[in-house]
């Protein structure tokens, strides 16, 4: 799509609500709730509004038509945990420290010197509530009701980190099912095993800071977690918690001023491997053969975004609530995952790095487009006009954009925060303030080796996934050859992104502009150097470091309730 285009191209305003007042943009005269749904793995092709093919995504289109939908949305890194660190604490992995993922064995978590959105939103006055994946650390004081959250319920980690009791629809019978088999994590071991045995993937629900006073393990419900559950769980818990908020605001708010916001942040196990969903969505997707499964997964976290809306739409002459809607990062065309259960990074292929920059695969853990350009929805009933916005912007933008409709002062936290403030877009159409903006691209060791000045994509050094990419059931890869090579540039890769979304042919650009993004890299980098870092501790403890429910097994296998996987 072409950059050249106006910013903001508006929409046919919508004919009604779901609440049943008209649709005109008003301009906001009280601090909205705010949502925010946060997929996993998800493609910028894995949304049917930017790409064609995909058609099990009804739910996220209806969205993005009633709001606006991002082109150029970018998040901070394509891994989980560092992308999570950026979104919630709006600030480039430089300077959180935040650079690789947390795991079962890791001690810590993000740096305790570190603000999230719910920190600040609590400050604000805000309820603040988590559902889904964490991954910033899962010990005291990591924990998400350490870091600003009065609730969580949800997973510390990735699906695949650990052993399940049961065998997700992605573990397809090609592939056995081990450690390290494509798409399927292992099966758990009996509580009395000896030795070889992997933790039970918990499921937390915290009710209260600090764990509620508790030990954080206290508060597992389930472990394993059921992967054919979760999904419509977390939809349930979410839909339940914006009734009883809008119900508590109707029976204690005398005035519309009295009534307490809301933050809310649901980060979905969708679509990371395993691949797992209710039987109801079996035959949800047409795709082939074991396509299927990847596109029934797409079709179940879609519906639970729907059921999440209807919730929303539901209170809407009650309360205001701004939604926003993006993921973590790209596909996962990585050698330990299946072929046949990733998605879409649409036209973005990096297809440079297969061709001359020594092969493997161009999404999740790489700087090229298909890594880190994600959908973007910005939905705001009755205040935002509906409409499609191309301007360049990252979830480092959600911490002032959150922050400036909450009324909250960043100013007093003594820190440097990364984005911008999208309101004059979202209130106004306003693009004025985004033009010629520069963002950076972190690799896997949170270096800003890309960046874009506005059409411009630029390389300081570049590489591919390794491994050649995603495996097929026969044991080959994707990409060849099987090994990525990291390369350095100077002067920097170029790709005009217009003209070449799948950053086949770097070009050269004028003296001028070299000089402008060696400067703009430069100045980031002093401007890091130079206020306030964290530091985050990536020490490991082996089992003594599990979350576990159930010392006595050696799995920590838990239920609290009768479990049939």
């Amino acid at each position: 799509m072409s950059m050249m285009r106006p910013y903001l191209t508006s929409l046919v305003a919508l004919a009604a609500s779901v609440a049943g007042g008209g649709s005109t943009p008003t301009t906001p005269t009280t601090r909205p709730n705010i949502l925010m749904l946060f997929m996993d793995d998800h493609g910028w092709g894995d949304f049917g509004a930017n790409w064609n093919a995909t058609t099990e995504t009804p739910n996220l289109d209806r969205l993005a038509a009633d709001g606006i939908r991002f082109t150029d949305f970018h998040v901070g890194a394509s891994v989980c945990t560092p992308s999570r660190a950026t979104l919630l604490t709006g600030r480039y992995g430089l300077r959180t420290g935040v650079h690789g993922n947390f795991g079962p064995t890791s001690l810590h978590g993000m740096g305790a010197t570190e603000l999230t959105m719910a920190n600040v939103l609590s400050d604000a006055g805000y309820s603040t509530h988590m559902i889904g994946k964490w991954h910033l650390g899962h010990n005291e004081p990591f924990h998400p009701t350490f870091r600003g959250f009065e609730s969580w319920f949800g997973l510390p980690y990735s699906g695949d980190m650990g052993c399940l009791d049961s065998r997700p629809q992605s573990c397809f019978p090609d592939f056995d099912n081990t450690k390290g088999s494509p798409a399927c994590p292992a099966r758990c071991l009996p509580d009395n095993a000896t030795s070889g045995a992997e933790v039970a993937i918990p499921l937390y629900d915290t009710n209260g800071t600090k764990c509620a006073g508790k030990k954080c393990w206290q508060t597992i419900v389930e472990q394993p977690f059921n992967p054919f559950a979760l999904n419509s769980r977390y939809a349930a818990r979410a839909s339940g918690l914006i009734a009883e908020h809008a119900h508590a605001n109707r029976q204690h708010a005398a005035t519309v001023a009295d009534k307490k916001p809301m933050f809310l942040y649901v980060a979905f196990a969708h679509t990371h491997t395993p691949l797992a969903y209710e039987p109801a969505f079996d035959n949800a997707s047409s795709r082939p053969g074991e396509l299927k499964v990847f596109g029934n997964t797409l079709a179940e976290v879609d519906h639970a975004i729907g059921v999440i809306r209807s919730a929303v739409d539901a209170e809407a002459n009650d309360e205001s609530w701004l939604v926003w809607v993006t993921a973590d990062n790209g596909p996962a065309d990585l050698a330990s995952v299946a072929c046949e259960a990733i998605g879409s990074p649409g036209p973005y292929v990096g297809a440079w790095v297969r061709t001359h920059g020594g092969g493997g695969g161009s999404c999740k853990s790489t700087t090229w487009e298909g890594g880190h350009r994600e959908l973007g929805i910005a939905y705001w009933q009755h205040v935002i006009q509906p409409g499609v916005s191309h301007v360049l912007s990252h979830t480092l933008d959600l911490m002032p954009t959150f922050a400036s409709r909450a009324g909250a002062d960043l100013t007093q936290y003594g820190r440097v925060f990364d984005g911008m403030d999208l309101s004059p877009l979202l209130l106004n159409g306003d693009d004025a303030p985004y033009r010629n903006r520069v963002i950076f691209h972190q690799d896997g060791g949170a270096e800003l080796t890309a960046m874009r000045l506005g059409k411009y994509k630029a390389f300081f050094e570049t590489a591919g996934s390794g491994g050649g990419g995603c495996r097929y059931a026969n044991g080959t890869h994707r990409w060849q050859p099987a090994t990525s090579k990291r390369m350095s540039h100077n002067p920097p890769l170029v790709f005009d992104l217009d003209k070449d979304p799948g950053e086949s042919t770097p070009i050269k650009v004028s003296d001028a502009i070299y000089r402008q993004l060696a400067a703009a890299q430069s100045a980031k980098l002093y401007n890091i150097s130079n206020t306030m870092r964290s530091e985050t501790n990536y020490s490991e403890g082996g089992t003594a470091a599990w979350a576990c429910s159930n010392h006595s097994s050696a799995v920590c296998r838990y239920y609290d309730s009768p479990y049939n996987p």
